[in-house]
């Protein structure tokens, strides 16, 4: 008898538990993929994809480090699926756009750019923190070299390297995670 309780016990810790992720994510993943998708049915298709892969291994959770990671990688791959199903299937391309009222033609340069959106995210969030902070600072916010040195009480030529070595980093794990068809 214990044995069954126990069983029973594991899977209603792991119902609370997915109920939980569910509650907590499923609204910021559904943004994330309808901002990426821009169609409120495929981002609610996908996250219901996504919820039901989690459901799937809920046995694992333990073994998942980051759940929120882990859960934004899946939608993004989700995403990309979904993505070159439309490229490659000329009646789901037509569908999606009569509903956007897009050129068909941007098809592949709309995923190309997604994907690699996607790649250079994904690249900068594994620099190492005082490299991954010049980088946006020069990159994103614009600011000059002397700047970001005076802000980060650091020389030019620090910044200079440092913005080097990011830019060369970025270039070869983006090339190298864009794969299309």
């Amino acid at each position: 008898m214990k044995g069954k309780d126990l069983t029973s016990r594991e899977e209603q810790l792991q119902q609370e538990q997915f109920t939980a992720y569910f509650r907590l994510y499923e609204y910021p993943l559904y943004c994330f993929a309808l901002k990426t998708i821009q169609s409120e049915l495929l981002a609610r298709d996908i996250i219901q994809e996504v919820f039901i892969k989690l459901w799937s291994v809920r046995d694992q959770f333990s073994d998942i480090r980051n759940i929120e990671d882990y859960l934004y990688k899946m939608v993004r791959n989700k995403v990309l699926d979904v993505l070159r199903q439309l490229a490659n299937d000329r009646r789901l391309r037509a569908a999606y756009f009569n509903d956007h009222q897009w050129e068909e033609s941007r098809t592949y340069e709309n995923i190309v750019a997604k994907e690699y959106e996607f790649a250079l995210a994904e690249a900068i969030n594994q620099l190492p923190p005082q490299r991954r902070i010049i980088y946006q600072l020069s990159q994103v916010e614009g600011r000059t070299r002397n700047e970001i040195a005076a802000e980060l009480r650091i020389s030019p030529s620090t910044v200079k390297n440092q913005l080097t070595a990011a830019l060369s980093y970025l270039r070869k794990i983006v090339a190298g995670q864009i794969k299309l068809f």
